[in-house]
This record gives C-alpha cells, structure tokens and sequence, in this order.
C-alpha cells in the first residue's frame, strides 16, 4: 500500500512515541566500502557486509553508475574497439561473422578474441581459424609465416610489445612467436621458453609491465604461464641476444582464466585460486604479496566464488576510475569493483558477459548480446537500480533500537525497505517480518530530475544485544549522506 510522505511520517513517529524515548546515536556510513567477512563479524561502522550497487565516494555512499543500451539483444558475442585515423566504432563479433564499418568477414568465432593493435590495423586471433587484420575498411588473413610448421589456426594470444607482434596458443607448446617492428604480415621468429628447463605448463598471457629493472623504469614483457609462473623479460627484440635477456622468474598460483588479468597502470592485477594478485608488489615482495592489502576485503568472497567456476575478466574503465572484476557463471553476471577515487570496494549486478572501452566511454556485451554504456551522470538513463546495504554487525549501550533515521536524496520513484536484526541466526521468514517500507514519490512527475529527501524516523522493535541494519533502496539515484539510530 503506497500511503503519501505526511502520512508516512505521522505513523512512525506515533508507534516510535508509544515506545518511549530514546538517545539519538550516529551510526557512520561505511565509507570504507565493502568487507565480506563483516556480514558476520563484528567489524567497524566505516565497512558494509553487504553493498550492492552502491559505491562509497570516501565521505558518503552512493549508486553505482546506471547503465544504458546502445544496441538492443541479439546474437553479438563478443566486441572488439577500432580507433584509428580519427574513426571509432566497435567490431561485432557473432558466431558465424565479424562486421566492422559495413564489412565482413565469415568463419567461426567464439568470443574470446584476443586483439592487437599494430600499424593501423586490428590483429584478431581466437585459436579458431588464421589470425585476421582489419584496417577499417578490409578484412585480410595476416599471411604471417613460420619456419617451424606451426598451425597458426591455433594461435589464440596476441600482444603488441615495443611495436611488434606476439603471437602463442595457450594450452600448447611453451613457445612464442615475433614479428618485426610494424608488422601484420611476414615471417615471425621462432622463440622456446622450454629451453628455459624449469618453466612449466602452456602460456595463459603475455603482457606489457612497467618496473624498475635496476636502471630506471622500463617496459618488459610478462609471461604469464597455466600453472603460475612469471617469466619476465627486458629488451627489443628477442632475436637478438645483446637486446634481449632473462630479467627474473616469479612462481604464482595460476590464473584462473586468460581474461583474468589486466594492466592496471603500471602494474598487472592477475586473479588467481590464491586470490588477487598484484605481480608488481609481488616483484618486490614476494610470496607477501599473493594476497595484498588493497584485495584482503573481497578476498573472502571471491576464492569461494572462483572456488565454483565461471567465466572471470579484469577490466580497467575508460576513466581509470574503476577496476572492474567481471564473474558470467551458468548465464548470470556479478561484478567486484574497486574505485580508484575512495580505494574502496562494492559488488554489482551488471548484466555483463564482457566489457571494453570505446574512446572515453565504458560498454559492456551483455548476456542477451545487447550493446550497454555506463552513464555516469545522475539518473542520466531509464535504469531502475536496486542498491542493497548491509552494515557490519555492531552493539550499543542499550536493549533496543526504537528508529532508524537515514538521511537520504534520491532521483525519481523510490522504494526504500529497512530491517533491524539482532541475531546472526535469523531466518528468511524473521527478516520478512521486520522489513519496514517507505515510499517516495517526486512533486513533479515524469522527467526523474527532481532530487527528494527523506530524514524520517522509522519505526523499529529490535530488541538484542548485538544489531544489523539492512536496508534496499530501489531508484534511479540516491546518495545516502547520514544515519542515526534510536536506542532506549
């Protein structure tokens, strides 16, 4: 039953004036962002055992971005940015074709292309067929050669590194392949890691890693290995031994898929069965660094999730302002962000299957192959959001909690649900039954840009030793800026 706002106040401070009196108490926001293991630990105010679409700025929380669709579903799998001489637009990528500015190219695909991009043209390899260039306006095979009969239609890795290209098939030999300085086609050199004798299991990625290698910073080539090793190497060409050498070899645990890595700056963030991994804290700390300070508060969470399976991805934001980990289990998404901004965490429920950067703009492919932006604005998209806050369990110097007092602004129709527990144990049916709802409807309708508050009190009978606050808000927009609590 939908009642209006001066209804709504007038009931809960008449069931909160039958209860008594109270002491007003702050509760602080969890502007730490998210801790998994404070769902049920007794932790501090500033960090949420739960915080669903909601991200914290550093001094109060807010939605995460909404998300908006570009291109509606379809049979798309997968998209691959193309930016050069001032053009930019996406490649589509389906199971049977991929279409870029009005040209095709036909075979099979199964969306997970790795690309380069080298010289104008885009470098496509999937370990399904040979590896395609695409230079805005024609499909090509590259016509690389190889002096050892390798089947480039297994070649499912490319690099750009120093300007040439880096080619492998993961789950085969430990070896890869070189081209020269600008090159999408020619002949590509021949170069053996097994040669190394205590390198094991096939190459997962290989990527471009800022460090300092005892002179200064410089760009070396990371190899990342299935069974978690780190072969790292220094120079230009790896045809020429005065230019190229051995810098150092790490053992990690592995990672848990080839997408599950990304350059985040200078570093690379690699999600392992041990956790997040930062390689470059681990070149300078060791087996210290497997599971950093920066992850420790969605460790939890994540091993048992990667414990289960899934599809995972590491994406960095056009912005730089998120670092996205990205979960499609059994045709379902999940998200772990961090956000650079507050160095905080929050989870998400985007609909993506993966994600890449067009110019200054974050999309998504989402599971039903539609095309998605996020929209960073307030309530700048039609996107319903529905943001999920549970604090940390905590006590105070009393036998209950009379009211909750959320100060809340929020865009458009807005629902907001809060519950009191006070017991770990409590079932779905004791949650159903403390839930409290206050709906918010803006004085103007329609356009969604009117913010609204609500500082109401609302009516609680916990009564316990220990408290959780949970609250749902469903809306377009909302920051929640305080909370108080009354206590008797």
């Amino acid at each position: 039953m939908r009642m209006n706002r001066r209804a709504q106040r007038n009931a809960y401070r008449a069931a909160a004036g039958r209860r008594g009196a109270g002491r007003e108490l702050p509760v602080p926001l969890p502007i730490n962002g998210l801790f998994s293991e404070a769902k049920n630990a007794e932790m501090s105010f500033q960090y949420a055992g739960e915080l669903l679409n909601w991200r914290s700025t550093g001094t109060l929380i807010e939605t995460r971005p909404q998300y908006s669709s570009l291109e509606s579903a379809g049979d798309i799998i997968q998209r691959v940015p193309f930016e050069f001489s001032g053009s930019s637009f996406n490649i589509n990528i389906t199971a049977s074709t991929a279409t870029a500015a009005g040209n095709s190219v036909a075979r099979s695909f199964n969306g997970l292309a790795s690309v380069g991009y080298i010289s104008n043209n885009v470098l496509l390899v999937d370990g399904l067929d040979r590896p395609l260039k695409f230079n805005g306006t024609t499909w090509e095979y590259t016509g690389f050669t190889t002096t050892t009969g390798a089947n480039q239609e297994d070649f499912d890795g490319v690099l750009i590194h120093h300007d040439r290209p880096y080619f492998w098939t993961r789950n085969g030999p430990l070896e890869f392949y070189s081209g020269d300085v600008g090159a999408v086609t020619g002949a590509l050199d021949y170069f053996p890691l097994g040669r190394l004798g205590n390198i094991t299991g096939s190459i997962s990625e290989m990527l471009s890693l800022t460090v300092n290698a005892g002179h200064g910073m410089n760009d070396i080539l990371a190899i990342l290995t299935t069974t978690g090793q780190v072969v790292l190497y220094e120079g230009l060409d790896p045809t020429d031994p005065q230019d190229w050498r051995l810098l150092s070899k790490i053992s990690l645990a592995p990672p848990v898929g080839p997408k599950a890595m990304a350059k985040v700056g200078s570093d690379c963030w690699m999600l392992t069965p041990s956790g997040l991994v930062s390689v470059r804290q681990v070149l300078g700390q060791g087996g210290l660094a497997l599971v950093p300070t920066f992850s420790r508060a969605i460790s939890d969470d994540i091993l048992k999730k990667v414990e289960v399976g899934g599809e995972w991805q590491i994406h960095v934001s056009a912005d730089k302002t998120a670092v996205i980990i990205n979960r499609v289990y059994q045709e379902s998404s999940e998200q772990w962000i961090y956000w650079t901004d507050s160095k905080t965490w929050s989870k998400a429920n985007y609909p993506a299957r993966n994600w890449h950067n067009l110019g200054r703009v974050t999309e998504f492919t989402a599971i039903d192959g539609s095309r998605n932006q996020l929209v960073r604005t307030e309530a700048g998209a039609d996107e319903m959001i529905t943001a999920v806050l549970h604090t940390g369990w905590f006590r105070v110097a009393a036998s209950g909690l009379n009211q909750i007092i959320p100060t809340i602004l929020a865009k458009g129709d807005t629902t907001i649900r809060i519950a009191v527990l006070t017991d770990h144990n409590e079932t779905e049916t004791d949650l159903n039954e403390a839930w409290q709802t206050v709906t918010l409807d803006p004085e103007i309708d329609g356009d969604g840009v009117e913010t609204i508050a609500l500082a109401d009190e609302i009516a609680s009978d916990a009564v316990g030793d220990v408290y959780q606050i949970r609250m749902e808000i469903t809306t377009k927009w909302a920051q929640i800026v305080n909370m108080k609590v009354v206590a008797t």
